[in-house]
C-alpha cells in the first residue's frame, strides 16, 4: 500500500500546498528575470550581427560597383575590338582588289613580253636577209675585182692599139655588175628600213612594257601598304584582347570577392535566424512561467510551513538542511565536476529511508558505478531492482534491458512515469537527468513532459532532484528549473577537488562551501 512518511491532517496538506505555490511562483519570477537577460543578451547579439551584417552589405554595394565599372570597360573594349575588325576586314578587301589589279597588270606585261619576243624573232629573220645580202655584196665585190683585173690585164694586152672590144666587154660587165650591186643596196636599204621599223616598234613596245610594270609595281606596293595596314590592325586587335583578358580577370575577381561576400552575409543571416529562434524559444518559456506565476499566486494565501525531509547520505547536505524537502523540487548543478557518486550515494540514502527511486542516470552513471556506491550497505543494486523500488530510465542507452530498466528511445516518458507510480509501494525520489531529457525529447518537449509530470502522475509526497550539467544543458534552460526550484545545490571542481555550496534552501541562502573530495575511482 501507499504512504505517507507522517500523517498529516488536511490543513498540515494545504499549507503544504500552498507553500509548494508560492515557492514556485518564486522560483518561476527569478526564471522569467533570468531568462529575460538572457533575451536582452541575445537582442545585443544580433544588433551586434546586424551591424556586421550591414557593413558586409555595404562592402558588397562597393564591389558591386566596381564589377559594373569593370563590366562597362569590358563592353567598351569589346566595342573597339569590334570596330577594329571592321577596319581590318576592310583593309583585307582593299589589299585583296590591290592584289587583283596587280595580277592584271602582271598578266598584260607577259602579253606584252611575248609580243616583244615574236617582234624579235622577226628582227632576227629581216637580219638574216640583210646577211645573205650582204654575203651577195661580197660575191659581186670580188667578181668586180676579178673584173678590174683582167681588165687590167686586156688593157695591157691590148696595148696602146687595140683592145676595144674587149674592155668594152669588161664595162659592160663591171656595169651589169653595178646595177646588180644597187639592187643589192637597195634590198639592204629596204631591209634596214624595216629593221629600224621593227627597232622602232620594239622601242615603242618596251617603253609601254616598261610603263606597265612600273604601274604594276605601283599597285603592288599598295598591296604592300594596305597588308601592313592590315597587320597594324591585328596587332592593335590583338592588344585590345588582352585588355578584355585582363578586365576579365579582373571580373572574376570581384565576382570571387562578392561570393564570398555573400557567403558571409548568408552565414550572419543564418545566425541571425538562430537568435531569433532562441528568442521566440525564451519567449515561450517566459509565457508558461508566467502561466504558472499567476496559477500559484491564485491559490496562496498563506505562509511557508516546515515539512519532511529526505535524507541524501551526504553530510554537506544533511547537516545544514536535513536532507530534500518532501514534496518539493531541488536542482543539483555542476560546472562539469563529477557528480556520479553524489547521484548514487542519493539513490542509496532514499532506499535506506524505505523510499522508491525513479532514477534517469547521466551519460557515465552506468551499472558498475551505481553497484558500487551500494558498497557497505544493506541493499544491493539488483535487488533494489527486482523488489520494484529502483526504476532505471535509460536515456542514453548505457544500461542494457532488463526488468524495471526503460529504454526511452522506444518508450515514452510518459509511459514509464504511469509504469513506475503503479509498480512502486513507497514515496518516490526522482532524480531526473535534464540533458538526457533533452537527449531524448528535445527542449521543448522536455520543459512539457517537466509540466506535465507535476501533479499529472506523481504525488504530492514525491520528491524530484532535477540533475543539470551546465557543460550540457544551457544557461536559459537550467534556469526554468533553478527558478521553481525549493533547494538549489551547486557542485564545483577546482584543481581535482569539488566543493558543495547550499545555493538555496528554506531557512538558508548562501551557505559556505563545503569540501566533498575527489570523486572516487569507479565515478567514470
Amino acid at each position: 500500500m501507499r504512504g505517507q512518511t507522517s500523517e498529516q491532517s488536511a490543513d498540515e496538506a494545504g499549507q503544504h500546498a500552498d507553500s509548494r505555490a508560492i515557492a514556485n511562483a518564486t522560483g518561476a519570477v527569478g526564471a522569467v528575470r533570468t531568462a529575460s537577460e538572457t533575451v536582452d543578451e541575445q537582442l545585443a547579439a544580433i544588433d551586434g550581427l546586424a551591424g556586421a551584417q550591414a557593413d558586409e552589405i555595404g562592402t558588397v554595394v562597393t564591389e558591386v560597383s566596381e564589377l559594373s565599372a569593370t563590366i562597362e570597360e569590358v563592353a567598351a573594349s569589346s566595342e573597339q575590338v569590334a570596330q577594329r575588325s571592321e577596319n581590318a576586314a576592310d583593309r583585307a578587301a582593299d589589299g585583296r582588289a590591290a592584289a587583283a589589279d596587280a595580277m592584271a597588270v602582271v598578266e598584260s606585261v607577259q602579253e606584252t613580253s611575248e609580243e616583244l619576243a615574236a617582234e624579235i624573232r622577226r628582227l632576227n629573220d629581216r637580219i638574216d636577209t640583210i646577211e645573205n645580202a650582204l654575203a651577195g655584196i661580197d660575191d659581186i665585190a670580188e667578181q668586180t675585182n676579178m673584173l678590174a683585173l683582167n681588165a687590167s690585164i686586156e688593157a695591157a694586152r691590148a696595148g696602146n692599139g687595140g683592145g676595144a672590144d674587149g674592155f668594152a666587154v669588161v664595162a659592160d660587165e663591171i656595169k651589169s655588175l653595178a646595177a646588180e650591186s644597187q639592187a643589192q643596196a637597195d634590198t639592204i636599204e629596204s631591209a634596214l628600213a624595216d629593221v629600224q621599223a621593227a627597232a622602232d616598234e620594239t622601242v615603242a613596245q618596251l617603253e609601254a612594257t616598261t610603263e606597265q610594270i612600273a604601274t604594276g609595281t605601283d599597285h603592288v606596293a599598295d598591296a604592300m601598304d594596305e597588308f601592313d595596314a592590315v597587320a597594324e590592325t591585328v596587332e592593335r586587335t590583338a592588344d585590345d584582347v588582352q585588355s578584355v583578358s585582363v578586365a576579365t580577370d579582373d571580373l572574376a575577381d570581384s565576382s570571387e570577392t562578392i561570393a564570398a561576400q555573400s557567403e558571409q552575409v548568408a552565414d550572419r543571416a543564418g545566425d541571425i535566424e538562430d537568435s531569433i529562434a532562441d528568442i521566440r524559444t525564451a519567449r515561450t518559456e517566459q509565457t508558461a512561467m508566467l502561466r504558472e506565476v499567476e496559477d500559484a499566486l491564485s491559490t496562496a494565501d498563506r505562509g511557508p510551513t516546515t515539512t519532511q525531509s529526505v535524507p541524501t547520505g551526504i553530510d554537506a547536505i544533511d547537516d545544514r538542511c536535513g536532507g530534500l524537502v518532501e514534496g518539493g523540487q531541488s536542482v543539483l548543478e555542476s560546472d562539469g565536476a563529477a557528480l556520479d557518486d553524489v547521484v548514487g550515494q542519493l539513490v542509496v540514502a532514499a532506499l535506506a529511508d524505505g523510499r522508491a527511486v525513479s532514477l534517469t542516470p547521466t551519460p557515465t552513471l552506468d551499472r558498475d558505478t551505481l553497484a558500487a556506491a551500494f558498497e557497505g550497505s544493506d541493499d544491493s543494486l539488483d535487488g533494489a531492482i527486482r523488489e520494484d523500488r529502483l526504476f532505471v530510465l535509460d536515456a542514453f542507452d548505457t544500461w542494457g534491458r532488463g526488468s524495471n530498466v526503460f529504454d526511452l528511445q522506444s518508450r515514452s516518458l510518459g509511459e514509464v512515469n504511469r509504469e513506475t507510480d503503479r509498480k512502486r509501494d513507497a514515496p518516490l525520489l526522482i532524480v531526473g537527468n535534464i540533458a538526457g531529457e533533452i537527449a531524448v525529447l528535445g527542449e521543448q518537449q522536455a520543459r512539457a513532459a517537466r509540466y506535465e509530470n507535476d501533479g499529472s502522475v506523481f504525488e504530492e509526497s514525491d520528491t524530484v532532484l532535477n540533475v543539470i550539467d551546465g557543460e550540457r544543458v544551457g544557461d536559459s534552460f537550467g534556469a526554468f528549473y533553478v527558478g521553481a526550484a525549493d533547494q538549489v545545490f551547486s557542485v564545483e571542481s577546482e584543481r581535482g577537488d569539488r566543493r558543495l555550496t547550499v545555493v538555496d534552501s528554506p531557512g538558508i541562502t548562501g551557505e559556505p562551501s563545503t569540501r566533498l573530495g575527489s570523486p572516487r575511482a569507479t565515478d567514470r
